[in-house]
């Protein structure tokens, strides 16, 4: 009998142990994005955590110039994030009239789903933070879009914080 027991202890260990519930909730996570600039340029490097501002270094993500570049995080569970950091290259422009979008779709890449955060302007090089209103957006996929226009989207670090809530029947019972 107490084999069962600890049978039931270690799935219930393993069940609480598959999720962030605090610290960076896109940390080591599956990305992707619309379309790749060079072997360097990974979607998965947005997330690796590297802050490293050199694409040269093999640390960036790196879209090639294309109409409404994007990229997307899966969280793999649902979250209410509340706050977003974003680190450019330090080899390009920065990064200009992006959106973050938050939601549970993937329909049209994850790019219709609720905005967080429009952004103005990142300077090349550095990070900003970014709130998605006081009550956070919740969400599976994290998306950065540079919606309608031809760009090259170049992300050296993506950082999310936030809460688990889940929302699904399977992950209520997990």
């Amino acid at each position: 009998m107490k084999s069962h027991y600890m049978l039931v202890f270690a799935c219930l260990w393993g069940l609480a142990q598959s999720h962030p519930s605090t610290g960076n909730l896109a940390a080591t996570i599956r990305a992707s994005q619309s379309s790749i600039a060079d072997h360097l340029g990974n979607a998965g490097n947005a997330i690796d955590g590297n802050a490293n501002t050199d694409c040269k270094l093999g640390s960036c993500s790196s879209t090639a110039i294309e109409r409404s570049p994007w990229w997307r995080v899966d969280l793999f569970y649902h979250y209410h994030v509340y706050v977003v950091l974003i680190t450019t290259s330090k080899n390009g422009e920065g990064l200009q009239g992006a959106e973050i979008r938050i939601g549970d779709s993937t329909e049209n890449n994850g790019n219709n789903n609720a905005l967080c955060a429009k952004i103005e302007s990142i300077a090349a090089g550095t990070t900003a933070r970014f709130a998605c209103g006081g009550l956070g957006v919740h969400g599976r996929y994290l998306n950065i879009i540079i919606p309608g226009r031809n760009a090259a989207l170049s992300l050296c670090e993506v950082e999310a914080f936030g809460t688990h809530e889940p929302h699904h029947e399977e992950e209520l019972q997990s």
